[in-house]
């Protein structure tokens, strides 16, 4: 008996510790967020910590509502602001370097806003032709905490989800079809009477028939439309099921209905919101019909870190610059509100939208702060918004010709002519790590890296390295690791950084503490070299230098080996701040090159002009986009949605990109880096018909380790309810929770587990 025991514990002993050395090392890359307009608090005064749809990409924005959600008094939708009450550690420009937010002093406020149902918006109806059963053209949702609800009873206080929202889109259905709504509902149809023009169908939920209807298409608008109500949300007689049969129609061998204009809420997963409720981290204040007001129930303090978040919620952080980096204040600092994202799905970087009845036409430009698909390290904010010796990229419009001018003197217009979209780029410096982290100065850098700093150029939304400090030529960042990450290797060992580059480790001397190594690409050795780590820290970083793009004995590879040590039976060295740039696949830049719709006007060491090489004339359709570049477009409202004038409308540059299950995947060449992509996620499918797109502004991409990589492991962030029934699920129909790591890192342990006990069994 006792050897058995003694048996199992040791096998469950060894399993443990092959749980231990075969997980992973860290945490995989964080993921990609959605983020705000940032902050200065060195240059904005306490009252001025605020966000709106317009400026936060956490929040639902539909464009053509923009009018009203960004209006000064009677506004919709959401806001985020900072109100100080006590007198202490006032935030801003009065003590910028402060990083404490108050109890009470972060207030989340937001307001119902009206919707016409698709239904009378498509076919024009107005509040005499509107079936009657509908109860009027409008029904009214609520954004919370970045997520549209529907406001039963056009209250506030009464939120339900809406499931579907199928527009003008139209779906065919046979008699005997069933028809998946979402969240369990269907619709079945039963009989199709084509001479009668007449279709017999039902509603289910889990199976069960809630609802049955009969139409008439050879009828008005009342006679196709079928509606639905129950008692919900502590109110009666509630709509919450609509129906639009359009026609019946016969082929040879069977007939089919035409369905339109569905729209479904789910009565039976409410949330009810009253006055001391909890929700995650703030308590409501003020819950009436027409918005809700809550408060940060608890003190926060900022981590004046660029690398680390400050949660406020389950999924919102504010983000930050380290200490000192505003923009002139040795305390001040840049703050900005973000959202991780942890559902797969389809997502919009963004920029700020403008109105064309509002703006003159020298104020439609975007820079790294105000357009989610460029480049914004935090911590160069203010060399990134200087006015003159700007860094980093714009996109401007620029009338030249005195034609079809954009803007205010000619709200309606939507044409921008040859060479009037101008793309600029200019570069930005960053120091080495192994200088930043080391606090190295002009005088301790080791003389072969050449200098303290590198240059990048971000070309169309990514980070290239500026070889020899030339924005002509431009290649990738293989890998770049930060202060906090090592790498181990054991004599043999193989690091793969990216791109087919590899560090082999030849031999360690521990007793004199020297390490040989070798620098790999596609298995041919292209250095080798020999560091002693007990030395200085020219003796422990290792460079090598090559002839590429046009320029000679060019630095593409830099390693400091920190430490070497040996455990019973092996021996290994650390890796610290190893630098790697791609030499062998190189952009050449040359004026008058073609560049996905530009053309290069001005190619120069210091920076990149370029101009659209053809007109480009705007679709005003809020569901259609105009493509400038490959993967940049222009989305704008309909016309007439903008903010006074019925000619104007609103206008934003934006780019798509996918995050996948696990992974986020961005175009590839316009990826940013994973570490703080900022983006901006597009409405889901019930939302796409009103536009209801979340904005981001800023592309808050510091240069990472494998920056030039496409594909980003994503994590879920630590969301949990903050108060057991009051939290409502975020999660669409169909979505599984993700766990909060990758599901592909439990494999290890298994594995591990698998062979200690294949061998114990064999011992046997």
């Amino acid at each position: 008996m006792i050897p058995n025991i003694q048996r199992t514990l040791f096998s469950l002993f060894v399993s443990f510790i092959a749980c231990l050395l075969l997980a992973p090392s860290g945490l995989a890359a964080p993921s990609p967020a959605i983020s705000g307009i940032p902050f200065d608090t060195n240059e904005t005064l306490s009252d001025g910590f605020h966000w709106n749809a317009t400026t936060f990409g956490g929040f639902v924005y539909p464009v053509n509502k923009h009018k009203d959600f960004v209006a000064s008094e009677n506004w919709w939708g959401e806001r985020l602001e900072y109100i100080e009450k006590d007198g202490k550690n006032e935030l801003g420009k009065v003590n910028p370097g402060n990083n404490s937010i108050g109890e009470d002093e972060l207030v989340y406020s937001t307001r119902s806003f009206s919707n016409k149902y698709e239904l009378a918006s498509d076919l024009e109806l107005n509040a005499k032709t509107t079936p009657e059963k509908l109860g009027g053209m409008f029904y009214y949702k609520l954004a919370w905490f970045g997520k549209p609800y529907v406001a039963v009873g056009n209250d506030s206080t009464r939120l339900a989800n809406l499931v579907l929202d199928q527009g003008s889109d139209k779906k065919q259905l046979k008699a005997g079809d069933s028809w998946d709504l979402g969240k369990n509902y269907s619709l079945v149809v039963n009989q199709i009477d084509v001479k009668g023009y007449k279709v017999w169908f039902s509603l289910y939920k889990n199976g069960e028939e809630l609802e049955s209807g009969i139409v008439n298409t050879d009828g008005t608008v009342a006679d196709k439309t079928f509606t639905a109500t129950a008692d919900f949300g502590d109110k009666n007689d509630q709509l919450y099921f609509v129906t639009y049969v359009d026609s019946v129609f016969t082929s040879a061998s069977e007939s089919f209905a035409v369905f339109k204009y569905t729209w479904l809420i789910d009565k039976d997963n409410m949330m009810i919101i009253k006055n001391g409720d909890e929700y995650q981290g703030f308590e409501v204040k003020e819950a009436s019909e027409s918005g809700i007001i809550l408060e940060n129930s608890k003190l926060i303090t900022l981590n004046l870190d660029k690398d680390e978040k400050t949660y406020f919620t389950d999924l919102w952080y504010f983000q930050t610059s380290d200490k000192g980096k505003g923009s002139t204040s040795a305390e001040g600092y840049i703050i900005y509100p973000a959202k991780d994202l942890n559902v797969s799905g389809n997502y919009t970087l963004r920029g700020v939208p403008c109105d064309t009845n509002e703006t003159q036409a020298d104020g439609f430009n975007w820079n790294a702060t105000t357009f989610g698909g460029f480049n914004y390290p935090v911590n160069k904010h203010k060399d990134f918004v200087a006015s003159e010796n700007w860094w980093g990229e714009r996109l401007e419009y620029i009338e030249t010709d005195g034609q079809n001018e954009l803007g205010k003197a000619n709200p309606g217009n939507n044409v921008i002519g040859e060479g009037e979209l101008v793309y600029s780029t200019r570069p930005f410096s960053n120091k080495y790590e192994l200088v930043s982290d080391l606090e190295l100065n002009a005088k301790t850098t080791p003389v072969k890296l050449g200098g303290m700093l590198y240059y990048k150029l971000a070309w169309f939304g990514k980070p290239y390295v500026a070889v020899g400090n030339d924005c002509t030529q431009l290649a990738n960042l293989v890998i770049s690791q930060t202060s906090g990450e090592k790498k181990d290797l054991k004599i043999g060992g193989s690091w793969d950084l990216g791109k087919n580059y590899s560090l082999v480790v030849n031999q360690i001397d521990v007793e004199g503490n020297k390490v040989w190594f070798s620098l790999y690409k596609n298995g041919e050795e292209l250095e080798s070299g020999i560091v002693n780590t007990d030395g200085t820290v020219e003796n422990q970083t290792f460079t090598a230098t090559a002839d590429f793009g046009d320029k000679n004995d060019q630095l593409y590879f830099v390693t400091y080996v920190d430490s070497v040590f040996m455990s019973g039976s092996e021996s290994f060295a650390v890796f610290k701040y190893t630098w790697l740039v791609d030499k062998d696949n190189m952009m050449l830049i040359k004026n008058g090159d073609e560049y996905q719709g530009f053309e290069v006007k001005e190619a120069l060491e210091s920076g990149i002009v370029l101009k659209n090489s053809k007109s480009i004339t705007l679709n005003l359709d809020k569901d259609e986009k105009t493509y400038f570049t490959d993967l940049w477009y222009f989305q704008t409202s309909d016309k007439g949605k903008g903010s006074t004038s019925a000619e104007g409308y609103v206008i934003y540059p934006a780019t798509d990109v996918i995050i996948e299950d696990k992974a986020v995947s961005g175009p590839k060449d316009n990826a940013t880096s994973g570490k703080e992509a900022n983006i901006t996620e597009k409405a889901n499918g019930t939302e796409e018909k009103e536009n209801v797109t979340e904005t981001v502004l800023n592309t808050t991409s510091e240069a990472t380790s494998n920056e030039s990589s496409s594909s980003i492991p994503l994590i879920q962030s630590k969301a949990t309810d903050s108060k057991g029934s009051n939290s409502f699920p975020e999660k669409e129909a169909g979505e599984e929770p993700f766990s909060k790591a990758s599901g592909f890192e439990v494999l290890p342990w298994i594995f591990g587990i698998s062979i200690c006990q294949a061998f114990l069994k064999r011992r046997d």
